[in-house]
């Protein structure tokens, strides 16, 4: 067994699936774009805005989050200021949620953020050792309306950067099987579909999501395995889960610590479970601190961490040719990386 340090996690070369752009977002930045839109902080030093207790509270401080996001300009910088963090943690492929729903009842045009979002992703591609694209990620609460007029617009979008739609926010009191119209329309254009379900809400929504929306990963996942026959199946078609054992701890608080976390349960029952870290800049908890997080309370070893980031290679929805080329990158840079730290080459 080949106990990996903390510092070779973070250098570790990863692919991440479920990180949302605003989530990402750093406090002193929002703190500096909220002051020139004229948005007042609830707190007086912006190193305590990302203090929450629930999963409410998180949201709260989410809208705080979007209400500062006005012009392309601030889209544009939070994107690329989110790429730049995942590259300290060693991020080198992502597929990063933006949400426009709750700035549009604020009166952006989505047209404002996509261009924002877009020209920051394209510039951080262009400028830093990451590839990343982009997933629309539908407000629930806003109904099914609204997730049909999000799947329209991203269809028109460039699919080389805008690979699919997803649905997040609150699950209770939310009836997911009424958004099978907008998911339908997803699929016709060829867009990727994925959904926040089991988190706050039981394994049904699971279900749904694979049955009624035809969705081909799940986000969180966390109770799938409240439903056997759901595991099994989920396990034997290859579905991804994008698992974030930190966020369910400290948003939605459905576990003491990550030890209990459900993660190793549905790994052992062959799940494809894969490490991401939701809301890196509002958790102050990066994909790189989620990997030691997970290797510690798990006992994983070096070469487990390393499959888990093979792993959210081979569930991402990059072109085939790019999996492998990233695979073989990675595997590379997983033996250097061994070598300098005196260890064998990964057999």
């Amino acid at each position: 067994m080949t106990t990996a340090t903390a510092d070779h996690l973070r250098r570790l070369p990863k692919a991440e699936l479920h990180c949302h752009v605003e989530g990402a977002a750093r406090a002193a930045t929002i703190a500096e774009l909220a002051a020139g839109n004229g948005v007042g902080l609830p707190v007086a030093d912006p190193a305590d805005l990302f203090e929450f207790t629930d999963l409410n509270q998180f949201l709260e401080i989410y809208d705080v989050v979007c209400r500062s996001l006005v012009t392309a300009d601030d889209f544009h910088r939070i994107a690329y200021e989110a790429c730049e963090d995942g590259v300290a943690a060693g991020v080198r492929y992502r597929e990063m949620f933006f949400s426009p729903g709750f700035v549009l009842k604020l009166g952006v045009p989505i047209e404002t953020v996509w261009a924002g979002v877009s020209a920051g992703v394209r510039d951080a591609n262009a400028d830093l050792d990451i590839t990343c694209r982009l997933i629309l990620d539908v407000d629930k609460p806003s109904g099914p309306a609204h997730a049909e007029e999000m799947v329209s617009f991203a269809a028109g979008c460039d699919r080389e950067l805008l690979l699919g739609v997803g649905a997040d926010s609150v699950e209770r009191g939310i009836d997911h099987a009424a958004f099978a119209p907008a998911f339908e329309a997803a699929a016709r254009a060829g867009l990727h579909r994925t959904l926040h379900a089991g988190e706050d809400g039981p394994a049904e929504n699971i279900r749904i999501a694979i049955d009624v929306l035809g969705c081909e990963r799940i986000d969180h996942g966390f109770r799938l395995l409240d439903d056997p026959e759901l595991t099994r199946r989920v396990a034997d078609a290859g579905i991804p889960l994008t698992v974030c054992p930190t966020s369910n701890v400290v948003i939605a608080h459905v576990v003491p610590d990550v030890a209990s976390h459900p993660f190793d349960t549905q790994r052992g029952q062959g799940v494809r479970v894969t490490v991401n870290s939701d809301d890196p800049g509002m958790m102050r908890f990066d994909l790189a601190d989620e990997y030691v997080a997970v290797a510690d309370a798990f006992g994983y070893d070096l070469e487990v961490m390393e499959d888990l980031s093979l792993a959210a290679v081979d569930a991402s929805w990059a072109p085939d040719d790019e999996k492998s080329a990233l695979r073989r990158r990675f595997l590379e840079e997983f033996d250097v990386l061994r070598a300098e730290a005196g260890l064998p080459a990964r057999g």
